[in-house]
């Protein structure tokens, strides 16, 4: 068993009951999430904003709400994938927290964890360490740089349901620029 003492310090206990101090894990590094969500905002207001100086926006009504409720639901999804805890793993405090607890399962108590060698997290299958949130994360897929979050098992399908839509914001924002430099082009020809 491993326990947590301190900030990062930490002791293990051994099958034969005694102690060992472990030594201690550095600081995490800071961690700076509004620079990708700083940079994704202000990547898709100038684009759009670029759209509409230009009139490129679509002039027909229906093809304008599909193209604002795509643009709405994709800045929706990002920020629910964004700001939404991924699946981290619980800290071995936690864990001993829980089975010290009067309604602790006995069976659980009897199984030999494994802990995390950075955050001493609970280590159970599928979990890793993300070392850029300095957490373990359960199902982890990645860490990404645009959300500042982890793809974990709580925001898997959101981020690909929000890849999806950001795909088709881009093809239909480039069809878009597309249709109002040619019209731009035919008007600058018969001038």
């Amino acid at each position: 068993r491993i326990a947590q003492s301190g900030a990062m310090a930490t002791t293990a206990t051994l099958p034969s009951g005694a102690t060992v101090d472990l030594p201690s894990l550095p600081a995490p590094r800071p961690q700076r999430k509004w620079q990708p969500r700083l940079v994704w905002v202000s990547l898709h207001a100038g684009g759009i904003g670029l759209l509409l100086l230009s009139g490129g926006w679509p002039s027909q009504t229906s093809i304008a709400a599909v193209y604002s409720a795509v643009i709405t639901l994709t800045a929706l999804l990002y920020a629910a994938a964004s700001f939404r805890d991924p699946g981290y793993a619980e800290t071995a405090a936690k864990t001993a927290a829980r089975l010290a607890s009067p309604s602790d399962d006995f069976q659980e108590a009897l199984l030999d964890q494994a802990y995390c060698v950075h955050c001493h997290a609970e280590l159970r299958a599928r979990t890793k360490h993300c070392h850029d949130c300095c957490r373990c994360v359960r199902r982890m897929d990645h860490h990404c740089w645009w959300l500042g979050n982890c793809v974990g098992e709580r925001t898997h399908c959101i981020f690909v349901s929000y890849l999806f839509l950001q795909t088709a914001l881009l093809v239909a924002t480039g069809v878009f620029a597309s249709l109002a430099v040619g019209a731009a082009e035919r008007r600058g020809g018969t001038d």
